[in-house]
């Protein structure tokens, strides 16, 4: 290739680089928009019932325009692959939550969990779930076979719609992973199924992914403390850590699901 051409393509190619940009930029900023006029629709129905004080900490200290900003650079390189905008919708109530309470350090730090507990069933539901329930009725793996509690369950996700929870994600990733209980059918059928989609298989097999999982699962946050009231601000921060680590580390839950939507299925 002659020198002349080369310039002229690298030419080209400087330009096409340049007008990614602009669109990119543009992109970023209406998302931004977006997800702060979001974050503030959430906010005003949350605060609705609450002191004018509340109201006024909340707006006076600009903290809509640190949640939205947190969001959009955190996800902007994955936002535009369509994330569920009830994923988006449950980490702004999480964080608008976090923020109140952080207020009144007293109160139940439930409502701050069980919002990103939803975010994270959502996540699984759609960047797992609904695709390993295809697989198993292309497979056949539709029938009930053993008496095990992974059985039972995974044959009510797969025939019933069931969500499959994270408490149960986490003991089949652990049954694959570590190869030392046996399992059956429908666990076989999910090893499968990470087998055929390797690029899922390598996010939640990832040391990372499982030890952040591990820890999550052995809090009990999301289930018996839950349950029970009983959640306190240290534990509230240190799963929120987990799950999205304070919108400063990639390498959490949160995001590492929703990465789980690059896979071609």
């Amino acid at each position: 290739m002659s020198k002349t051409k080369q310039d002229e393509e690298i030419k080209i190619l400087k330009s096409e680089n340049k007008r990614l940009k602009k669109v990119l930029k543009v992109a970023k900023t209406w998302m931004e928009r977006e997800v702060k006029a979001n974050v503030i629709k959430i906010a005003k129905n949350k605060l609705k019932r609450l002191t004018t004080e509340t109201k006024n900490n909340f707006f006076g200290n600009n903290v809509e325009d640190i949640i939205s900003q947190k969001i959009s650079d955190f996800f902007w390189e994955i936002m535009l692959l369509n994330i569920p905008s009830s994923v988006v919708d449950n980490i702004i109530s999480a964080e608008i939550n976090y923020f109140h309470l952080r207020e009144n350090p007293v109160s139940d730090w439930l409502s701050v969990i069980s919002s990103y507990h939803k975010a994270l069933d959502i996540l699984v539901e759609q960047n797992i779930t609904k695709w390993f329930r295809k697989f198993c009725k292309k497979k056949w793996y539709d029938v009930l076979r053993k008496n095990d509690l992974i059985e039972k369950s995974l044959n009510s996700v797969v025939n019933k719609w069931f969500i499959l929870s994270i408490w149960r994600l986490y003991h089949l990733i652990k049954l694959i992973k570590k190869q030392d209980e046996e399992y059956y059918d429908y666990a076989k059928a999910f090893e499968k199924y990470l087998d055929k989609y390797i690029y899922l298989k390598d996010i939640l097999l990832s040391d990372g992914f499982y030890k952040k999982l591990w820890t999550l699962v052995g809090s009990d946050i999301l289930w018996g403390k839950r349950h029970r009231w009983k959640i306190d601000f240290t534990e509230t921060r240190k799963a929120r850590e987990w799950i999205i680590w304070d919108f400063k580390n990639k390498d959490c839950l949160i995001y590492k699901l929703i990465e789980t939507q690059n896979i071609d299925l």
